[in-house]
Order: C-alpha cells, then sequence, then structure tokens
C-alpha cells in the first residue's frame, strides 16, 4: 500500500503548482492515501480534489496573525494522522510545514518541500524572506523537489542545501488533453473568431511574472492572428483590436483545441509550465520566453525567444501565423515530446520512490 501523504499549500487557486499538485493526486488510484492542507482553502481545484475522493482541509491562515493558530492546528493534526510524508509546495507552504512538523514532534515523518520557479528575485519582498528563510532551513528538510533543472541550479546557487533532490517533469492526464477537431468551429463561433484566423492562446494569470503589457504590446495588431488569453484578471486587461480576455475558464482544453499557437511570455520565474505542457499535448506550436525550463521543455517543438522582448516574440508569432507547414510539424512534435514520461501515475511513482529512498539524487 501506498504511504499516507500530506500535501500543504498556500491555496488551491489557478496557479501552475496547484494545477500541478491537483493532476498529480487526482490521476492517481492511490488518491484516497493523500489529503491536502491549505492555509485557506479558497480555490478553483477544491471541488476538482474533493470528486476525485482527495480531503482537504483549511486551516484559516488568511492574514499573519492567523499563523500561529493554523501553527497549533496544522501540528495537532499530524499527530493525530501520522503521515509519512508532509510535502510542502512554494515557499509560504514549505516553511509552514517546517514549524509545523517540529511543533508536532513527529521525527518519523519525512518533510517534502516542493519549489516550482527558477528565481525569486523579481517577486515580492514576502516571497524574498521565505526563499531567504528557506536557504536556512534546507538542510534540514528530507529533499527538494524541483519542475525544472533551472529551478535546482538557481536554487542551490542562492545558497538551498538540502540533503537531496529530485527534477520532476510536469504531469497531466493527457488522455484528456488531446485536440478535438470538431470543437474548433464552434469554439472559434463562441468567441467570434473567423474560421480563417490564426488563434493565438495564452494560458497565464495578470502577474508581473507573466509580463501582460509584453504580450499585449507584441500581438497588437498582428495580420490575420486574434490572441485569446485565459487566466485570472484576463478579462480585466486593457481592450485591443484582435485581442480577447476570457478571464479564468476551466474548459481549457476546448479552448486549446479551437487554437493554432500556444503564447507564453513570462519575464521571470518559471520552473516548467503545466500550461505549456498541457497545450503541446493538444499538439499546438509554441512560442515560449527562455525562462525556466520552459525553452529547454519546448526544444523543436517550438519558437524560444529571450523574455523580455515584445518585437522577439512578435516575430516568432509571425512566423507561425504564415506557416502552416511550420505549424504541422512543430504540432507534431510537441504531442511526441509529452506523450512520454509526463502521465501523474510514472510521476508519482518517481516521488515515491524519492521519499522512501535512504539516499537520492544529489
Amino acid at each position: 500500500m501506498s504511504q499516507f501523504t500530506m500535501h500543504v499549500t498556500n491555496n488551491l487557486h489557478g496557479g501552475g503548482a496547484e494545477r500541478l499538485l491537483t493532476n498529480l493526486i487526482t490521476q492517481q488510484s492511490s488518491a484516497g492515501r493523500a489529503c491536502v492542507v491549505c492555509l485557506h482553502a479558497e480555490g478553483v481545484f477544491r471541488p476538482t480534489l474533493e470528486a476525485a475522493g482527495v480531503e482537504v482541509i483549511g486551516l484559516g491562515v488568511k492574514r499573519w496573525r492567523d499563523a500561529p493558530g493554523g501553527l497549533l492546528r496544522f501540528a495537532r493534526l499530524i499527530r493525530r494522522r501520522r503521515p509519512a510524508v508532509v510535502q510542502g509546495w512554494m515557499y509560504h507552504a514549505n516553511v509552514f510545514a517546517f514549524l509545523a512538523l517540529g511543533l508536532a514532534g513527529r521525527r518519523g515523518t519525512r518533510l517534502v518541500w516542493g519549489i516550482y520557479n527558477s528565481d525569486i528575485y523579481g517577486n515580492q519582498s514576502t516571497r524574498r524572506n521565505l526563499g531567504g528563510l528557506g536557504k536556512l532551513l534546507s538542510p534540514y528538510v528530507y529533499g527538494v523537489v524541483y519542475n525544472a533543472g533551472q529551478a535546482r541550479d538557481f536554487h542551490r546557487s542562492f545558497g538551498f542545501r538540502e540533503p537531496r533532490s529530485l527534477v520532476i517533469p510536469n504531469c497531466l492526464d493527457t488522455r484528456k488533453f488531446r485536440r478535438d477537431p470538431a470543437l474548433r468551429t464552434p469554439v472559434r463561433r463562441e468567441l467570434s473568431v473567423p474560421e480563417d484566423a490564426v488563434l493565438v492562446l495564452t494560458v497565464a494569470r495578470v502577474d508581473p511574472m507573466k509580463d501582460w503589457a509584453g504580450v499585449l504590446e507584441a500581438v497588437r495588431d498582428l495580420p490575420g492572428v486574434v490572441t485569446v488569453g485565459v487566466g485570472k484578471g484576463t478579462d480585466e486587461l486593457p481592450r485591443q483590436p484582435n485581442f480577447v480576455g476570457l478571464g479564468w475558464r476551466e474548459d481549457v482544453q476546448r479552448l486549446l483545441s479551437a487554437a493554432d499557437v500556444f503564447l507564453i511570455a513570462s519575464a521571470f520565474g518559471e520552473g516548467t509550465s503545466v500550461a505549456l505542457a498541457e497545450a503541446m499535448s493538444c499538439g499546438l506550436p509554441s512560442v515560449v520566453t527562455d525562462v525556466g525550463g520552459n525553452g529547454t521543455f519546448v526544444g523543436e517543438a517550438g519558437i524560444v525567444v529571450p523574455p523580455r522582448q515584445p518585437a522577439s516574440v512578435r516575430a516568432a508569432l509571425l512566423r507561425l501565423a504564415r506557416d502552416a507547414r511550420l505549424r504541422e510539424r512543430m504540432g507534431r512534435a510537441a504531442s511526441a515530446r509529452v506523450s512520454a514520461g509526463h502521465s501523474a501515475v510514472e510521476v508519482a511513482a518517481m516521488l515515491e520512490a524519492f521519499t522512501q529512498s535512504a539516499g537520492g539524487a544529489a
């Protein structure tokens, strides 16, 4: 029987780490052997987890002043449930799990941290401070899981000294994320996108890391191209011709089936994008900035450009828009690249072997 694991996350909003967590747990046959503890439980992925039989527990930590009570509740939960592994997801949850496990006195429980971004310098000061605290605490955890080699390299250079580490690929349900040609026309009709237009889809919340100002500049007045933005806050972006912001959507696979090109133009901080893996699984060629592991992951299945250079993004999009054969060739390479090694079952097996091993990857 698989070991009981407590996953700890700040929230279940629609970010990449939260999506990866949800994909990982819901696609496992042993979903009942895991629970998710949230500092506060609100978020779009909670219904998906609960529908799969995964218990979601909220600690009610919505402000810093709530943290002491949340820590005590979490420590009591650890003592009562006696997990084999407590696995944190990103800096807030990593540090919180470290403190709660110490309060619980559970020396037999292994603490694994998860880090899914490639730098912290561009982020808010709170996250930078938590990253600095993580550096000091890292020698005392069992290990750290990253989703890109670039993320591990950065954190090692920053001063992280975990005893062991593991780099995992993003996992997803590749059976779900397949292009459905029958959806192309009805979805485009819903979005008022002409059938002969090249539809560029980008999935990213509105956040400085995602460089939406650069995206809007890059796609402005692209001939024959309509760009559709999906993610929290995209429905509030400034209006411009041939750009549609939809906000948060749960039907991303439908939208991918209507698209011709995928775009992710992050300025900093990415590990490897889960949304990118989903688009590639649907056979879409991509334009990505060379941030974190995205450029390496795309390989020959897309065009890689420097970050914070809207002109380079624009040129890459134009090249794909004008060359249907190139889009088709890169799309085939994309789906082939994702089909190997990205199932949740395979990634879960990697994680379980890592947390049960006496050693681990250095």
